[in-house]
């Protein structure tokens, strides 16, 4: 029992969560919203800051590119040079002073190109046909030795085919005693003669692993690779991949495209190296929090119970008063809530017993109005004996019509008295028989009433006189003028669940404006007045008593009688009994 109070959700426990929900848990929410936002922001701000130092970078390797090509385009165009390159065509070795002069006059052709370019790091040489070469500058890391090689691994890449086009051949390897970088890219263009496409000469363009790391320096913080075109690296950290993978997802990745050499230029910055003292340090003041939680857990315990010792007294004294204890009040001391709520408590106690006292008496009052009313029933009653002795009377003289009369005016006053008790249809038409008989003597008539009663619907639950006010009207309108042979004929019949009844005369009738008219009056109108200023609420009650027994899918329809008056059909759904009686 006591493990099943202390996991019931008492009040004080609703305190407790309500402390937990409200004060609590909004700090651990505020505390993960702070480090998702500052996480989120450091994160941003890292990537913009690396974005905007790739994006120099990116323009630092364009600018070079662009010197490159500077310096094809004027070893292609300058006549000066490709002059100089017709004595180089053929060219194996420096074989005379005038060799010698084509050797010098090519390398200062390379001075003026490097005094454009200002970039110690690019190596640049022409070769021929015969495979001599003619570089640059001796510059650091760059010896002939290692030219040579770089010239024999990529001179099978360049396409002669196509002079005017600076073609990207590549990384190499660098290899030799001096070789400042394990690799270098290379760029070649060929060099011909415009006037007979003779091929003067191939111009090779050496940029070595080192000038992109200086580059990179920019960003240290980061790793960076250069990609070419064809995603293949050209210089940077190899676990920078080219695409999207499992690490890129991890990281703060930038990218940057080197214009007009489709190469692209990507940084990686873990997020660990970005946000790890922030995530270490919200780590922390969760642990920090929880004690704190504990604590806290504790003590609004203690403090719940207190509060939820006043509730206690009030259940118990509200179960007392349950169990018989009118005389229970709760105190009043103190100012708080609880308080309030005891002498709220007290005032409805004492209009409890105010209201059970007023039943008591109203009982007694329901006591003696019932004992009137079995009084009151006595007048009926002797009013029908009456009639019944008259008719007893009348019987024993021969005079059968008249007591036949009073009879059906006895069977209307029964019905009249007991309206709201249940019938059937049966016993309604049996009593619509002694309803024609005195309207008969009423208004001076011979009227034929026939009745067509299946014998299975005889024994269904029926309102009592819902029928006689639509037969009263085939009296008062239909018979007001002379009729031959007047007749009222009533059908009853059965289409599954449903049931229609059909109440027909062969008075005057209705034409069929009106009768249209009217159905629609039927299906629409709900106003009570506008019925009775139309001398027709007969019509309507019917209607509304129909609709009220049998639901809102009943219907009444009006239309021209077969036997030349008017057809009021009744239609309803009913489940219905089985066995039966004839009217």
């Amino acid at each position: 029992m006591r493990i099943n109070s202390l996991f019931r959700f008492s009040f004080y426990r609703r305190i407790q969560i309500s402390f937990l929900c409200f004060i609590l848990l909004p700090t651990v929410v505020a505390s993960f919203l702070n480090y998702s936002i500052t996480h989120n922001n450091v994160k941003e701000k890292i990537f913009l800051s690396n974005q905007t130092v790739l994006t120099v970078i990116a323009k630092d390797i364009s600018k070079t590119i662009d010197d490159m090509t500077y310096a094809s385009n004027f070893f292609v165009q300058d006549e000066n040079v490709k002059k100089q390159l017709r004595n180089f065509m053929a060219m194996k070795r420096i074989e005379s002073f005038h060799d010698f002069e084509t050797y010098l006059q090519i390398k200062d052709f390379f001075s003026l190109v490097d005094v454009k370019t200002m970039n110690p790091d690019i190596l640049m040489y022409v070769s021929n046909q015969a495979g001599f070469i003619v570089q640059s500058s001796e510059i650091q890391g760059a010896d002939p030795e290692m030219t040579r090689q770089q010239y024999e691994i990529v001179k099978s890449r360049v396409d002669q085919s196509k002079p005017n086009i600076l073609q990207w051949l590549g990384t190499v390897p660098t290899q030799g005693t001096n070789a400042l970088s394990n690799k270098a890219y290379l760029l070649a263009r060929v060099i011909k003669s415009p006037s007979d496409t003779q091929q003067l000469g191939t111009l090779f363009i050496s940029i070595p692993e080192r000038y992109f790391m200086k580059a990179f320096t920019q960003l240290n913080t980061s790793k960076l690779a250069l990609f070419d075109a064809e995603g293949k690296l050209i210089a940077g950290d190899p676990i920078v991949s080219y695409g999207m993978d499992a690490t890129a997802k991890n990281s703060i990745r930038n990218e940057s495209l080197i214009q007009y050499s489709g190469w692209k230029l990507i940084s990686e910055t873990p997020d660990a190296q970005v946000t790890g003292q922030i995530t270490k340090t919200f780590f922390i003041t969760l642990l920090l929090i929880i004690p704190f939680f504990l604590i806290f857990f504790v003590v609004s315990m203690y403090v719940a119970k207190r509060l939820h010792r006043p509730i206690r007294q009030l259940q118990a004294g509200v179960k007392q008063f349950g169990n018989g204890n009118r005389r229970i009040r709760f105190e009043q001391d103190g100012k708080d809530e609880i308080s309030d709520l005891g002498r709220t408590l007290n005032i409805m106690l004492e209009q409890i017993n105010q209201l059970i006292v007023e039943n008591e008496q109203e009982q007694e009052q329901k006591r003696e109005l019932e004992l009137q009313a079995l009084y009151s029933q006595i007048r009926p009653h002797f009013l029908m004996n009456t009639l019944n002795s008259i008719k007893c009377n009348l019987a024993l003289d021969n005079e059968m019509v008249h007591s036949q009369k009073i009879n059906s005016l006895m069977s209307l006053l029964r019905a009249y008295m007991k309206f709201n008790e249940p019938s059937s249809l049966g016993n309604e038409c049996k009593l619509l028989f002694h309803y024609v008989d005195i309207m008969q003597m009423r208004s001076d008539l011979v009227v034929q009433l026939d009745i067509e009663l299946p014998p299975l619907l005889a024994n269904l639950g029926f309102p009592k006189l819902l029928l006689q006010p639509i037969v009263e009207n085939a009296f008062v309108h239909g018979f007001k003028k002379a009729v031959d042979q007047p007749r009222i004929v009533i059908r009853a019949k059965q289409n599954d669940h449903r049931v229609e009844i059909s109440i027909s005369d062969n008075g005057l009738g209705v034409s069929a404006e009106k009768i249209d008219l009217l159905n629609a009056e039927l299906q629409s109108s709900q106003d009570t007045e506008a019925w009775q200023t139309d001398k027709r609420v007969g019509l309507w009650n019917v209607f509304q008593r129909l609709k009220m027994t049998y639901g809102s899918a009943s219907t009444m329809i009006c239309s021209q009688s077969e036997l030349g008056g008017l057809t009021v059909t009744l239609g309803f759904k009913e489940k219905l009994p089985t066995g039966g009686s004839k009217c």
